[in-house]
C-alpha cells in the first residue's frame, strides 16, 4: 500500500505543478500580447511620423 500511496502523492505533486505551469503560461501570453500591442502602436507611430517626414520633404 506505501507503494500506491507515494504514487498517488506523487501523481498529486504533478498536478499542481500542472496547474501552477498553466497559470504561467496564461500570464505569459497575456504579457506578450501586451507587448505585441505596443509593438503595433510603435510601429503606426513611426509610419504616420515618416509620412509627415516625406511630406516636408516633398514641400521643400
Amino acid at each position: 500500500m506505501e507503494l500506491i500511496e507515494r504514487l498517488e502523492a506523487r501523481f498529486e505533486q504533478l498536478m499542481a505543478r500542472n496547474r501552477q505551469l498553466e497559470e504561467e503560461n496564461r500570464t505569459l501570453a497575456e504579457q506578450n500580447e501586451a507587448e505585441a500591442d505596443k509593438k503595433r502602436e510603435v510601429q503606426e507611430r513611426l509610419e504616420a511620423l515618416l509620412v509627415k517626414v516625406q511630406a516636408s520633404l516633398a514641400e521643400r
